[in-house]
């Protein structure tokens, strides 16, 4: 009944658009909640979904290279019939190879992954209610009454899959890189692989996803010799200016970006861990040109559309509700990027909402009520909004977005393939 709701809600949303896999929701077996919340992020997307449902191929051994037929080539002397003998023992041998394939070894993590996908999307066609996320805790060993981090369970699970076809979807890569400030030219630069970004979340409010990815590629450090942190180019060098500093190139830019909002801070002057649910402005389009050391220097991007390859949609949101240490994790996600239905899928609740309702829980801080429902017309309405408190919203005063969940815009025919 419940998957025939959802059903029929997405149609009635998006008339257009055929109607993606809308989950049932997890079972929460204690504490698993950010389990159920990373999980629901990554069903709806059908790249990923298919990518873990889906056993790879079997391995075939590496062809050795044949010297006789090499010589023979080089040499040109063999007749036309030892030529056809050399093409039977080439087919004898990839017969052989058939014959030697094996098929590829799963981690244990991934089968159980496997295993409730499976049951996520047979909940679905049947109709049943929400499905138990067990035999992944019982897998991995997870204790289901101890609170783990969301993003850090994400970010250790995808390694330990090891299933570089999925980890690769969520792999970027930026450059750290020193660039000495005397005209020598002397610089270092290195590649870093990343699967998720972490932005910093300003205590006074004033935060936003944009700014906090210009800063983190934007304007370098200056490494000063008169302040004493000036950098040594090699061994034995004389230490100069440098800057210091990170960039990100549009080939950098992974499929899925998952953006890490920074709220847990710690506070020296009272010596506690502490949670910051300061408002934090995100889009629900994202566009990286900014951003990109690529993008940025060329002046042929100015007053132009941004390309597709550095546009990000908003596909999903982890919420955390709660303080430092204790708190509550779900998520809201749009399983069609191509459309404007949302739901929030809170353990075993799956509820349609707008993206009204996902903007005023998710940003942080208080909002007025009036600009998350309809505004109610006439009279009384207008002296009903000059009085109106502000308020929150699904979670309360301390629910915000956690983690941002972005699709790349040119990557989407790929990854929503094939909406069921």
């Amino acid at each position: 009944i419940l998957s025939s709701l959802l059903l029929d809600a997405w149609a009635k949303a998006s008339p257009s658009v055929a109607p993606a896999l809308v989950s049932t929701g997890l079972r929460n077996l204690g504490n698993t909640c950010y389990l159920n919340a990373q999980i629901e992020c990554a069903f709806h997307i059908p790249k990923v979904r298919d990518t873990i449902l889906s056993p790879p191929a079997p391995v075939s051994p590496k062809e050795e290279e044949d010297p006789i037929s090499t010589s023979a080539e080089s040499e040109n002397e063999e007749s036309d019939e030892e030529v056809i003998d050399l093409d039977e023992e080439k087919k004898d041998e990839e017969v052989k190879d058939v014959a030697k394939e094996v098929p590829v070894v799963e981690s244990q993590g991934l089968l159980a992954l496997r295993h409730v996908f499976q049951e996520m999307k047979h909940a679905i066609h049947s109709q049943e209610g929400p499905i138990s996320p067990r035999v992944l805790t019982s897998t991995l060993g997870i204790p289901v009454l101890e609170q783990q981090d969301s993003q850090e369970f994400w970010k250790l699970l995808l390694p330990a899959l090891k299933l570089p076809a999925l980890t690769k979807l969520y792999t970027g890569t930026f450059d750290d890189y020193i660039v000495a400030l005397d005209g020598s030219k002397r610089e270092k630069r290195r590649e870093e692989e990343f699967l998720d970004l972490s932005l910093d979340v300003s205590p006074d409010g004033k935060s936003s996803v944009l700014s906090s990815l210009q800063k983190m590629f934007g304007q370098p450090e200056l490494l000063s010799v008169a302040e004493g942190v000036g950098w040594r180019p090699e061994k034995g060098a004389d230490k100069v200016d440098a800057h210091k500093g990170s960039q990100i190139h549009t080939k950098g830019l992974p499929s899925i970006l998952q953006l890490h909002l920074k709220r847990f801070n710690y506070d020296w002057n009272r010596d506690v861990m502490e949670k910051l649910n300061d408002p934090v402005i995100f889009p629900l389009e994202l566009d990286m040109s900014d951003v990109l050391a690529d993008e940025c220097s060329s002046e042929e991007s100015i007053n132009k559309p941004a390309p597709e390859n550095v546009l990000y949609d908003l596909q999903s949101i982890i919420i955390h509700m709660g303080e430092f240490g204790v708190g509550h994790y779900y998520a809201y996600v749009r399983p069609n990027v191509n459309s404007d239905a949302w739901y929030r899928f809170n353990d075993d609740i799956v509820t349609p909402v707008s993206f009204d309702e996902v903007i005023a829980d998710a940003t942080g801080g208080p909002v007025k009520v009036c600009e998350v429902v309809p505004k109610q017309r006439g009279l009384f309405g207008r002296i009903k909004r000059i009085f109106e408190s502000p308020s929150f919203g699904y979670g309360g005063r301390s629910s915000n977005a956690y983690v941002l969940q972005y699709v790349k815009r040119s990557d989407i025919p790929e990854l929503f393939y094939n909406q069921e």
